[in-house]
């Protein structure tokens, strides 16, 4: 087999700049002062030194090996030394990368005859580690009458890209898209992402924004609007981007000009695309036909968003044919669908990609729901759908033909959103199958989890890559039944996803998964009658709590992990090393890697007797909660001379409001080991937005070193009666944690019975 070419290291001036503030901080001046900044190099040094090998296998999707797949590293920045190493499969499907240095890569895995996956390899283990493992990776046979088509979400290179900080001048150190070399900067922030764009037969996202070197007329009336320069949309292209959908609402930013710029800039950029026009009869016949592998395909566009600060005819956001005629995107409505799917996809594997629903949220609103269906209904092959810029799960709609997939919120590809909960986003992967009789299903779906990191989408490994694919599998999961409480079920359900080597598996039918029961029973100490909070201790990636019974009648409470960042781990795959972006550092409060609990990473703070002043720390972005739901903060210390320690807790509106703060708890000074805390936190009624600060003031004399590890703040979103009557999850999910309040003030301790349900991709047929 003929090597295919590394897509090789790449170097943006702005991102190489962040990475090299990120990778670490230069042990000078003040910072120097400080002994455990010498112990932590010396640490460092002797990490940077310690090879690691990486151990997979691969095999069909009938679970055969293959041998002879060639597997390929891919690094950047810090890790850009293992960039190009490579091994073969051996006649069991085994490879091994050894000595690579303790980065982490993507994997790119290719064989003639299959398709090729561009998996993450988690590197950045303890040194006691000497190999990481990728578990088992998947190719699909490539032949004719198959075709790999790949979907991601809202993507625009405009506004906080070309100008950081707003203050209206481009072109300062800061800005990720320079005047200069702007196509250069907008495939830098690609990068990370280009080799599973590139990887797929035919990719499709959504160019949420118009393309225009001449912004001079935005609509009035908008709050936001922005642009993207022409130079940018050439990287998409350039980064394996095939197609683009313009049906959004934020095509008719610039008013009739700037639609009639993006009509001409894309295509030039070597784009396809649908779903806008100067009219809505022209719009309605932008619709994407391409064979691709010898499936025939026909795309088209729909946005739900007519009015935004007005309901002036003119500056609505879709097209019109008039009185007057208006540019914009192509609406999404009974009519415009039923034209799509009636006259112009029979014969095709229909795609509408709808642009609607509610921003932030994590379940698709009534109006997306009831097209979702009609679709189905209709015909089409299989939904897509954005602009919550949050994720949502993936759903199924069965109308008579078998469940087809519906991808209800993709969320952000490439945005410059600053809200905690934009960040998390997917690709999905789907491979569709057409027959001798011209029939086609979808065959394969698998979802490609990545993080947005400084408005820098970068994919994610380890268990963060098992966590993101657990809450895309929880909001699946917990999808209502109908549109409104208590309300009829539409037949939208949930499908299963759940963790699968690498990637995530997204599944239709019982056939294609298997699953395993294992039953866990524990006793747990009580203080004041309550378990405190209880972590699930999972066996694997795929493991999700299927019931839980107590011991004796007791209330119970199960919730999930919302802050993601407070074990200080560095689980994206890019150009730096332990970053920590998420979190207000300085020279003496920083993400180290020489004193954790668990993993590779933890916060220090470094204080003197001399100094003056407390040092502090917190998470940039407010975390999210369900208004009305009850909190629960923990996490581990661990003090070397430590002085006094508190955790302060500030609470907002779900808007930012600010509403109230407390300290919550103290920690006195001293020496000591790595300690648990545990606050119980009932929020303010109107708040539903937190950020938690850290704090560590000056010790009584000398230096003081304190540490913090595996903070998680778990949000309670149910309650079971009584646990000794048992109760049973649905699955797959993502709570990893539970409480339990005993009956009976007698207890010293109450036990647990936890359920495991593991789960397993089925072998199938090529």
């Amino acid at each position: 087999m003929a090597r295919r070419p590394v897509i090789r290291s790449f170097t943006s001036p702005t991102l190489s700049a962040c990475a090299a503030a990120c990778v670490g901080l230069a042990a000078t001046g003040a910072h120097a002062a400080y002994r455990f900044d010498a112990a932590e190099a010396a640490f460092d040094a002797t990490y940077a030194a310690t090879p690691i090998d990486v151990e997979g296998v691969v095999v069909d999707e009938a679970g055969e090996p293959i041998a002879g797949a060639e597997v390929t590293a891919i690094g950047w920045g810090s890790g850009a030394t293992n960039d190009g190493e490579f091994a073969f499969t051996n006649a069991a499907g085994a490879f091994t990368l050894s000595a690579l240095a303790r980065r982490s890569v993507l994997l790119r895995v290719e064989v003639d005859g299959y398709y090729t996956e561009i998996v993450p390899a988690d590197l950045h283990r303890p040194l006691d580690e000497p190999a990481a493992g990728t578990g088992t990776i998947v190719l699909t046979e490539q032949r004719p009458g198959r075709a790999r088509i790949l979907v991601g979400g809202d993507t625009m290179f405009g506004r906080r890209f070309v100008d950081g900080d707003g203050d209206g001048i481009e072109g300062e150190a800061g800005d990720l898209i320079r005047p200069a070399t702007r196509r250069a900067d907008a495939s830098a922030v690609l990068g990370f992402l280009r080799d599973v764009l590139s990887s797929a037969d035919y990719t499709q996202v959504n160019l949420e924004s118009p393309v225009t070197a001449n912004p001079e007329t935005p609509h009035p009336y908008k709050s936001y609007t922005f642009f993207s320069y022409p130079e940018t949309v050439r990287a998409l292209a350039l980064a394996g981007v095939d197609g683009v959908s313009l049906a959004n609402n934020h095509m008719y930013d610039y008013l009739d000009g700037g639609v009639s710029d993006t009509l001409s800039a894309v295509p030039n950029a070597g784009l396809d695309w649908f779903g806008a026009g100067p009219d809505e009869t022209t719009a309605k016949g932008t619709v994407l036909y391409r064979t691709i592998r010898g499936v025939d395909v026909a795309f088209q566009g729909f946005n739900q968003l007519v009015n935004d600060g007005t309901t002036l005819a003119a500056y609505t956001l879709t097209a019109s044919d008039g009185p007057p005629e208006k540019a914009g995107a192509l609406a999404l409505n009974r009519d415009t669908i039923t034209d799509f799917m009636r006259e112009d996809a029979p014969g095709y594997f229909a795609i509408p990609v709808l642009h609607g629903g509610i921003e932030y949220s994590d379940y698709p609103s009534s109006g997306m729901r009831l097209r979702f269906t009609q679709l189905v209904q209709m015909g089409a092959g299989m939904v897509v759908a954005h602009h919550p810029h949050t994720i949502q799960g993936v759903g199924l709609v069965d109308a008579g033909a078998g469940p087809r997939f519906v991808f209800m919120s993709l969320g952000n590809m490439v945005f410059d959103q600053e809200v905690f909960e934009t960040f998390q986003s997917y690709l999905a992967a789907i491979d569709i199958d057409e027959a001798a009789d011209g029939s086609r299903a979808v065959h394969r779906v698998q979802l490609i989890p990545f993080q947005n990191e400084g408005y820098v989408p970068k994919l994610v490994s380890g268990a963060w890559l098992d966590r993101a694919i657990r809450n895309i599998g929880h909001l699946s999961t917990t999808l209502p039944p109908s549109a409104t409480a208590g309300g009829a079920a539409d037949g939208l359900t949930g499908a299963v996803v759940f963790p699968s080597g690498p990637r995530a598996a997204a599944a239709s039918a019982a056939s294609q998964y298997t699953t395993s029961e294992r039953v866990e029973a524990r006793a747990v100490p009580l203080a004041s009658r309550s378990t405190g909070p209880v972590a699930y201790p999972r066996s694997s990636a795929a493991d999700s709590l299927a019931g839980l019974r107590t011991s004796a009648p007791a209330s119970c409470d199960y919730g999930r992990e919302i802050m993601l960042y407070g074990d200080f781990e560095d689980h994206d795959v890019d150009d730096a090393f332990h970053e920590g972006s998420m979190w207000s550092m300085s020279d003496y409060r920083r993400v180290q890697n020489s004193v954790v609990r668990s993993g590779t990473g933890a916060m220090v703070f470094l204080r003197k007797s001399s100094s003056t002043t407390q040092v502090s720390t917190y998470m940039k972005n407010r975390v999210k909660f369900q208004p009305g739901r009850k909190l629960s903060l923990s996490g581990y210390l661990k003090g070397e001379n430590a002085g006094q320690f508190r955790v302060q807790v500030y609470w907002y509106t779900s808007g930012g409001s600010s509403v109230s703060n407390s300290t919550m708890f103290t920690r006195a000074a001293g020496t000591y080991g790595w300690e648990r805390f545990n606050i119980d936190l009932t929020p303010p009624s109107n708040a539903g937005s937190v950020r938690v600060y850290f704090r560590a003031t000056p010790p009584a004399t000398g230096e003081a070193n304190t540490f913090l590890d595996d903070v998680s703040l778990v949000e309670w979103e149910g309650t079971i009666a009584d646990g000794a009557a048992g109760f049973a999850f649905p699955t797959p999910n993502d709570w990893s944690f539970v409480r339990c309040t005993a009956a009976s003030t007698g207890l010293t301790s109450l036990g647990l019975t936890l359920t495991h349900r593991t789960y397993e991709l089925a072998p199938a047929a090529p």
